[in-house]
Formats: C-alpha cells, sequence, structure tokens
C-alpha cells in the first residue's frame, strides 16, 4: 500500500487502472506519447478486457512491461509452451495470529533443515504495548509428491486441526506453537515452484520484470527484493537513452545472467544450506565454513557491502518539463 500511495501522489490517481485483464500485445504504428521517445520502431498496443464489464480494452504506450508475476500472460506470449510452474514437492502453509514478540521482537525464526522440514515466524508490525502481541507471519512446510499434472495452486485452505497435526512434531523452546496456530486467521497452503531460466527477457518495446522474469524458491528473502532492483535499474536505463530498444536492454543486461544464476542457487538451498550443513554435521556449522556459504551468496545477488559502494548509482535525478 506505501508503494500503491506513492505512485498516485507522484503520477497521479488515475495512474494505477484496476480491474483490467490483460489479453496479448502487438506492435502498433503509432502512440500517444511521441514526445517520449523517439520513434526509431513501432510502439505496443495491449489488449486487455475488463473485468467488471468484459469490454475489451486497449491502451498505446511506447513500452509495455510484464510485471505479471509467475503465470505472466505476457511472458507466455513471448515464450509459448513454457507450460506451468516447477515444483520441487514442498508445500508452503501460511498464516498470520497475534502473538507476543518472539526473541525480543527483531528476531526472524527460521527452525528446521532442509525444505519440507521448516518453520518460519516473524513479526510484521509492531505491538501497541511493549512486550504485548502483535501480528506474527509464519510458515510451516511440509513434503508432498508432486502429481503428474504438476503443483496444486488452488492454495487450499488448511483447517486448524490439519494445522496442529502438522505440527505436532515440533517443539520450540520460545513460541507455542499450538497457540500460534489456534490465533491465526485464514490458513492456506501454497506450492513451492520457480520456472526455467528464461534466455531473454526483451523484445523490442516489451520486457518483464520480477516474477514474470525470475520467479525462484524463498530462499535468502530475494524474490521481492530483486524484483524491486529490477523496477529500479529499469528506471534508471530510459532515463539515459532515448531509444526505448536500448533502453531495455540496458536493463536486461546487467539484471538476467545474474538472476538466472541466484534462481539456481535457490534450487539449491541458497543462504540456507548452512541450516541443512549443521543438520549433516549434527551442531554448529563452523564459522569459516558458514561465512563462506553466506558471503557467496551475497556475491551472487550483488548485496556485498564492496559492489554496493562501488557500482554506479541507479538513481534517477528528475527531469525538468
Amino acid at each position: 500500500m506505501l508503494l500503491l500511495d506513492a505512485v498516485r501522489t507522484r503520477i497521479g490517481p488515475d495512474a494505477v487502472r484496476t480491474g483490467m485483464a490483460f489479453e496479448r500485445f502487438e506492435r502498433c504504428e503509432r502512440s500517444g506519447h511521441e514526445e517520449l521517445f523517439a520513434r526509431q520502431e513501432p510502439g505496443v498496443a495491449a489488449h486487455f478486457v475488463d473485468r467488471h464489464t468484459g469490454a475489451p480494452v486497449v491502451i498505446e504506450a511506447d513500452v509495455l512491461v510484464g510485471a505479471d508475476g509467475i503465470d505472466s500472460r505476457l511472458r507466455a506470449q513471448l515464450h509459448p509452451g513454457e507450460g506451468p510452474p516447477r515444483g520441487n514437492g514442498v508445500r508452503m502453509w501460511r498464516g498470520m495470529s497475534r502473538y507476543p514478540h518472539i526473541l525480543g521482537g527483531r528476531a526472524i525464526v527460521v527452525a528446521g533443515g532442509r525444505p519440507g522440514d521448516k518453520f518460519v515466524a516473524y513479526p510484521v508490525a509492531d505491538p501497541a504495548l511493549e512486550g504485548g502481541p502483535t501480528l506474527m507471519n509464519w510458515v510451516l512446510e511440509i513434503c508432498r509428491p508432486e502429481s503428474g499434472e504438476g503443483p496444486d495452486r488452488f492454495n487450499r485452505r488448511i483447517p486448524t486441526d490439519e494445522a496442529l497435526a502438522g505440527l505436532a512434531g515440533w517443539e520450540l523452546p520460545w513460541v507455542d506453537l499450538p497457540e500460534l496456530i489456534r490465533g491465526s486467521t485464514d490458513i492456506h497452503e501454497y506450492p513451492m515452484v520457480d520456472r526455467d531460466l528464461l534466455p531473454r527477457w526483451s523484445f523490442g518495446r516489451v520486457t518483464l520484470v520480477g516474477d514474470a522474469a525470475h520467479p525462484m524458491y524463498p530462499m535468502g528473502m530475494n524474490g521481492g527484493s530483486q524484483s524491486i532492483v529490477d523496477a529500479r535499474v529499469l528506471a534508471w536505463a530510459p532515463a539515459r537513452h532515448d531509444d526505448p530498444v536500448r533502453a531495455l536492454e540496458r536493463y536486461e543486461n546487467p539484471r538476467r545472467e545474474p538472476l538466472n544464476q541466484l534462481v539456481l542457487a535457490n534450487r539449491e538451498l541458497g543462504p540456507e544450506k548452512i541450516i541443512a550443513l549443521a543438520e549433516e554435521i549434527g551442531g554448529p556449522v563452523p564459522v569459516e565454513r558458514a561465512t563462506a556459504v553466506s558471503q557467496g551468496y551475497k556475491e551472487l545477488a550483488g548485496c556485498t557491502t564492496a559492489v554496493l559502494n562501488s557500482r554506479e548509482s541507479w538513481s534517477v535525478s528528475p527531469v525538468g518539463p
């Protein structure tokens, strides 16, 4: 909501149109914004259906960006025949519960071993009173074999009794797990899925960002984070190139291959490999080994201190009318 409010404040209250289902795009000879870019090639016409009225809507633009997630319709048009997302047999039960802060209120709990045998919890709000209850987000991972048709994507609602049974073998000294579960609002099941790597995001004046471009397993908290970096670079590139095609290439070139490698790293547990190593060893991981795993993942994600302090800034300077 913070991002949505910022867009409406900076661009205008009508900048976001909801209830529009994307159908397809095509190149068009004219755009309503010729002043924005030199027109080296035709613009883009995006075809939508108004979900409220069923009426077709066509919007012409200089650039079309698919930020429509792991089931992106735009990605499907750019890369036809790709098929559904791929799963690893892990299901995530997610819920929200009002619960006293855990471990002082500034901690994220990641307990367990490999995917499918893990519990995660963290606060998403500050308590009204010091030490009082706050809104906690929690995730329990379980393993369930996939059917031949791929992962079930229906986000099944999990009854409280089933969730309690799933946690029956768990005991954590600083969390009353049954209380956490019983206090939860709706609990839903989501499969852990990603997609195979793309050789290309951008086609002329059309490109992809975020989960539409590089959906990944939730390891190392890089799904949403890298999507925000995508948007940052995507804003930066057109501010430096009059040609939108070249701008999208400038956006994709430094991003696609590192993100593809990050997708593969997350399939191998990413930084959570440290937890698997601890399970394998049967105790704490030697500091040098844990640091090597953590530092290697930071370098892959492009978020080491040295990289962030030395690379070119992606800030976009304000421009006059």
